[in-house]
């Protein structure tokens, strides 16, 4: 397989595991105003994330209750932080066929730095 046909390849099966993840979540009822798909540094494989108004206040009730900080100044803390999010890496599970595609690539700490760039630029893109 061509390189070019690789990463249409790789695209292709995170954007389908991405929209089934997604899926599955929403159908909680809740209402979103942040979703992610995100990687790594590293260029690992990707992950989701998301929000809802719901999780926001319940995240941020409970990090009040452990803190002396209100519940507003958390929730406008963490509103936008895909890693404080309870659905950080929801249904992760699902990117496990991605993951091995990713492995199956050149080993991205091994390469020097030209490589290096050019394989995250093919992982990102992807």
């Amino acid at each position: 397989m061509k390189p070019t046909q690789e990463i249409e390849a790789l695209t292709a099966e995170i954007a389908d595991v991405a929209r089934t993840s997604f899926r599955t979540l929403f159908e909680n009822g809740e209402r979103y105003y942040y979703c992610t798909l995100f990687t790594t540094g590293e260029g690992h494989a990707p992950s989701i994330s998301a929000w809802s108004w719901e999780a926001l206040e319940r995240e941020a009730a409970r990090q009040g209750e452990e803190s002396d900080t209100p519940e507003s100044t958390i929730a406008e803390l963490i509103k936008w932080s895909y890693a404080d999010s309870p659905y950080c890496c929801f249904r992760d599970e699902n990117f496990d066929d991605v993951k091995q595609l990713f492995m199956e690539r050149p080993s991205i700490a091994e390469l020097e730095a030209d490589e290096w760039n050019r394989e995250f630029d093919s992982r990102l893109k992807a």
